[in-house]
């Protein structure tokens, strides 16, 4: 079965849901990570985790999408330890 016609793994959810959630906060339909917390119904933590998916390099974007990041990475590391840096992405998550 083509990787486009199975259900999203747990990381391609989360980068989605960072994306969208960065979508309204920059058209301002909601004015805060809070007021987007809110409206989804989480905790404003889940909420920013998921933003911080919005920084990573495309490389690991693309390793998300075909299923090729390293085991070793989690979701939890992903949102909470990765540098802004790509290069630096690069370096500590030690993908190419």
């Amino acid at each position: 079965m083509p990787s486009w016609q199975r259900e999203p793994t747990p990381l391609q959810r989360a980068m989605v849901r960072g994306h969208d959630g960065l979508a309204l906060l920059e058209a301002e339909e909601v004015a805060s990570i809070t007021e987007l917390a809110e409206r989804e119904g989480v905790q404003r933590a889940a909420i920013s985790r998921c933003l911080n998916w919005t920084t990573l390099a495309p490389a690991r974007v693309a390793a998300i999408l075909d299923e090729t990041l390293p085991a070793q990475l989690t979701l939890v590391d992903l949102a909470t330890t990765t540098p802004l840096d790509w290069e630096e992405q690069r370096v500590s998550f030690g993908v190419a």
